[in-house]
């Protein structure tokens, strides 16, 4: 691979993460960890832009078995035979998935995005012959490797989030579709290093870049506690 000026990609990717603001979706959820599987079949998500979300999963009749709500920042958990919400550390996500996850990654993996840089991150790019493309940034202690193609229409394959020289965790972002003209991924894949855990998110319904209230990220203080 040659290396490339890294400006214009990181513009690609910012103008990507901008272009999404929100999403109402319903898949089927499997979380594997240490070989035990776990599936969903309905789980609801919602979520506006970069900033908040609200994850729901249900049962086979109907009945909510655990709840996520990040309001961009808190994060409060509902976990299965719980009554109630509790706020929790920022990556308690490990939790469900059996991996640390950031609810700001989250957020950008479930649009098919890795996180953005931030001001002053160096970030360096490498191309091939056969035009896909890698973005390198982030800081020693946090970085991402995007793979992307930078065609028309620009897209994400997959990212790597790294911890120094470990990597932390990989996501893959496949079947992509143009959904109200935007491209996104309908399998969503995300694997730990060491591959004994694993998220996989399949969308059945999906709509993007419509309108999510405020509403919908708001917890009774009463059912809430520290």
């Amino acid at each position: 691979m040659t290396e490339v000026p890294a400006a214009p990609l990181v513009q690609e990717l910012d103008a990507r993460r901008a272009s999404f603001s929100g999403l109402k979706a319903v898949a089927r959820v499997q979380t594997e960890r240490r070989g035990r599987k776990h599936v969903y079949e309905s789980v609801a998500f919602l979520q506006q832009g970069q900033a908040k979300f609200r994850i729901e999963g249900y049962g086979p009749l109907g009945e909510s078995v655990f709840d996520a709500l990040w309001d961009g920042k808190d994060l409060m958990l509902r976990m299965p035979g719980e009554a109630d919400f509790t706020r929790v550390g920022q990556w308690s996500f490990e939790r469900l998935v059996g991996f640390p996850f950031a609810p700001s990654e989250l957020a950008a993996v479930l649009s098919g995005n890795v996180p953005p840089s931030r001001k002053n991150e160096v970030a360096r790019a490498r191309c091939s012959e056969d035009g896909r493309c890698v973005v390198k940034f982030g800081t020693d202690d946090a970085w991402w490797r995007a793979y992307i193609v930078p065609a028309d229409p620009f897209r994400i394959e997959y990212g790597e989030r790294y911890r120094g020289d470990d990597l932390v965790y990989t996501a893959r972002f496949d079947v992509q579709e143009s959904v109200n003209g935007y491209l996104f991924p309908k399998r969503i894949t995300v694997e730990s290093a060491d591959r004994k855990a694993a998220l996989r998110i399949e969308f059945q319904d999906v709509e993007v870049n419509v309108p999510v209230d405020d509403s919908a990220f708001l917890v009774n203080a009463a059912r809430a506690r520290q």
